[in-house]
């Protein structure tokens, strides 16, 4: 008898310990959106050359954050930049926009085609009107703590896809 309570003592704890540990990968660690990776991943080179062009803009300004246009078409000659207190159009070279070109015709997350740069300190976020998951490419390595731009205040879930890129989304909501 005391053999049986011990095995079913014994089996409830790993019970809970596999619940638990389910729970918390579900909470914390489920993605929201698909990030994608075997598609973005062709146009590394692309993605950041576009992403140091922004960023080099970006570093010339004195704005906290800034988000830029993403040309609608290959005919389009102008980038148009733009926060509360700065706003400004320069042009975009060609072997750049040749890149963008190939960007817009590969991305595609969260059912959406990309829709606009956000350049903050350090990181180039690839965003979309949804909002909920980008591709973030960090300056200097580090994790990215936003999906688009730092005045947003939500959990993320942050996936390194090489040295300096990442796949930033929310966790999926299993409480709400």
């Amino acid at each position: 008898m005391k053999k049986n309570k011990i095995t079913i003592g014994a089996a409830i704890s790993i019970g809970c310990i596999i619940a638990i540990s389910f729970a918390i990968r579900i909470l914390f660690f489920e993605p929201k959106i698909p990030s994608r990776i075997d598609d973005f991943k062709p146009y590394i080179s692309e993605y950041t050359q576009a992403a140091e062009f922004y960023y080099d803009d970006f570093s010339k300004s004195k704005a906290y954050s800034l988000v830029y246009s993403v040309p609608s078409c290959d005919n389009d000659t102008e980038i148009i930049c733009y926060s509360e207190n700065y706003k400004h159009e320069f042009p975009i070279p060609e072997q750049v926009n040749n890149s963008l070109s190939q960007i817009r015709n590969s991305y595609y997350l969260d059912k959406q085609p990309l829709d606009s740069i956000v350049v903050y300190t350090g990181f180039v976020a690839f965003c979309n009107n949804n909002g909920r998951a980008s591709y973030v490419y960090s300056i200097n390595g580090s994790k990215p703590e936003h999906i688009n731009t730092p005045e947003e205040d939500k959990r993320v879930l942050v996936y390194k896809i090489t040295d300096n890129w990442y796949f930033v989304t929310e966790p999926e909501d299993y409480l709400g």
